[in-house]
């Protein structure tokens, strides 16, 4: 009987083995900012479409007067199916088996890095491209009725099936354009007044800012500094005539700084650099989620070593990952656009 001849390397399959190595240990070891699946719901899935059920009742006790009437808790909902993306790199095995090879110089944690960093790309797409909500699109008898309404927009319901509970606008103008305690009492008060379906207030409160690169230094500048300085004005109010210091209120503010929304995004769009985001939290961290994400949670490798059919046709050698993600918008209540372009 024949011996099969091996033709895998060992110097080829090595190096493709550190890589696979130094990627593991690049995604165990992620120092960046994950504002995406921090911000919204992270859903971890292998599932390539889900349906997601959107509560639009607010628990709320009546006084007890014949039949007890109970809620539905999921009458809307939202779906969102997730894609395929990819990333690896490739090389010619006479290369990678050469004495003189120093190794694979940090690409494998830049894969690892940007893996982990996909969910904010996705996120800052939705965010610049502000879709329209499946929260407010409903089925009826004559089919699906599409939304009408933007994840930012100035007609949002607090109750999507009693238009007497009013409505709420989250895409703001701020033309002072700056980062300052007026801004920021502004905001307070905005998500103080968020209401749930049954229209008492959600219980929101300001917690974090995410703002564009180049707002970075002026946000850090304001929420992180001790004290800040109060204008006192003349009797008529018209005129800055001098200044108190004070201790600065808003420290606990939380600032996050998104790289993602500068530059072109996936679907082709452009954010505005002068547009930063505002969010709002209940007392125990919990919020309505702006957007969910869904993720496989870990990618697949697929090696092409010297037995692969790449090498036999190519002479190269590779590595690539392969992962799912999908990212929805969700429910606006607890985020805020602030357009700061004066």
């Amino acid at each position: 009987m024949a011996v099969p001849h091996n033709l895998v390397s060992r110097d080829a399959q090595i190096a493709l083995r550190e890589f696979s190595d130094q990627f593991a240990e690049a995604l165990a070891l992620g120092d960046f900012s994950q504002w995406a699946t921090m911000l919204g719901y992270d859903h971890v899935s292998s599932s390539l479409s889900t349906t997601f059920p959107v509560p639009i009742s607010a628990a709320g006790y009546k006084r007890r007067d014949g039949d007890d009437k109970l809620r539905r808790l999921f009458e809307r909902s939202l779906s969102m199916k997730t894609e395929e993306w990819v990333d690896g790199v490739e090389e010619l095995a006479r290369i990678v088996e050469a004495p003189d090879f120093i190794g694979w110089m940090g690409e494998p944690a830049r894969i690892a890095t940007e893996g982990m960093r996909h969910p904010n790309v996705l996120v800052a797409d939705v965010l610049a491209s502000n879709p329209l909500l499946d929260f407010y699109r409903f089925e009826s008898s004559g089919g699906s009725v599409a939304s009408t309404i933007r994840l930012f927009a100035s007609n949002h319901p607090f109750n999507v099936l009693d238009s007497s509970v009013g409505t709420f606008d989250n895409d703001i103008d701020y033309s002072a354009g700056v980062i300052d305690a007026a801004l920021v009492k502004t905001v307070r008060e905005h998500f103080r007044s968020i209401k749930g379906a049954n229209g008492r207030p959600l219980g929101l409160r300001l917690s974090h800012f995410l703002v564009t690169a180049p707002w970075e230094e002026e946000a850090l500048d304001f929420f992180e500094r001790d004290t800040v300085i109060q204008a006192i004005q003349n009797v008529a109010g018209s005129e800055n005539v001098g200044g108190v210091t004070q201790r600065n209120r808003f420290t606990q503010v939380q600032v996050e700084v998104a790289d993602e929304l500068t530059g072109e995004l996936p679907s082709g769009t452009s954010p505005d650099d002068d547009t930063i985001y505002a969010f709002g939290s209940r007392p125990d961290g919990s919020r309505p989620s702006p957007w969910i994400v869904q993720r496989t949670g870990s990618p697949e490798e697929i090696r092409y070593d010297k037995d692969s059919e790449k090498y036999k046709d190519t002479g190269k050698i590779g590595v690539k990952y392969v992962e799912e993600f999908g990212v929805a918008a969700a429910l606006p209540h607890a985020v805020l656009r602030i357009n700061l372009s004066p």
